[in-house]
């Protein structure tokens, strides 16, 4: 290389070494400045709960044989609320089978009083909840959203009492001899 050529090259390194040093020397510069920040306690998140019990310790609510047209029988549950969320409560069935479900007619109500020991003292709290036959509950009560009931309790320790009647319906053929029913009835509380 010639000496002209090397000294353009110099010239050039210098040029730009100086770009960069005052580069630096202005991001400094420019990040110097007074500060202050604040914060907050530790902030946290707790969810609530739902939850509901009945006093049916395990046990099916009927088990009636021998039935035949007019046959009549009672059952009571109660149900606590012990969620700290308010919420509403439905009641559907599942697993509705068997030919004699179409002539068994269901009373369900609400209310206060009595157990799953006996319906003493039990009180309705308004009109029947559902009526029709268990058959028809078993296929249009199938899950929370189709389910029934006005039981909605806004805190932990509220009480509802569901009495559930049934009658064999006086118009059961004689082709219903020796048949069977099966439901199982699900409450389900929601927030």
């Amino acid at each position: 290389m010639q000496r002209g050529g090397m000294r353009m090259m110099a010239a050039a390194a210098t040029v730009v070494a100086g770009i960069g040093l005052s580069t630096g020397v202005m991001w400094q510069a420019s990040s110097a400045a007074f500060t202050a920040s604040t914060n907050n306690a530790a902030d946290s998140w707790n969810a609530g709960t739902v939850a509901l019990s009945d006093d049916d310790s395990g046990s099916a609510m009927f088990s009636a044989n021998l039935l035949r047209p007019g046959s009549t029988g009672e059952k009571c549950i109660k149900l606590t609320y012990n969620g700290s969320l308010s919420g509403n409560v439905k009641l559907y069935s599942s697993a509705v089978s068997g030919a004699l479900a179409p002539y068994i007619d269901l009373v369900i109500e609400e209310g206060t009083g009595g157990d799953f020991g006996s319906c003493t003292g039990f009180a309705a709290a308004g009109g029947p909840t559902y009526t029709g036959t268990l058959a028809s509950f078993g296929t249009t009560k199938t899950d929370f959203t189709s389910g029934v009931g006005t039981f909605a309790p806004t805190g932990a320790g509220q009480i509802r009492t569901y009495h559930i009647s049934y009658t064999v319906n006086a118009s059961t053929p004689d082709s219903a001899q020796g048949a069977t029913a099966s439901a199982t009835f699900n409450w389900q509380a929601a927030s």
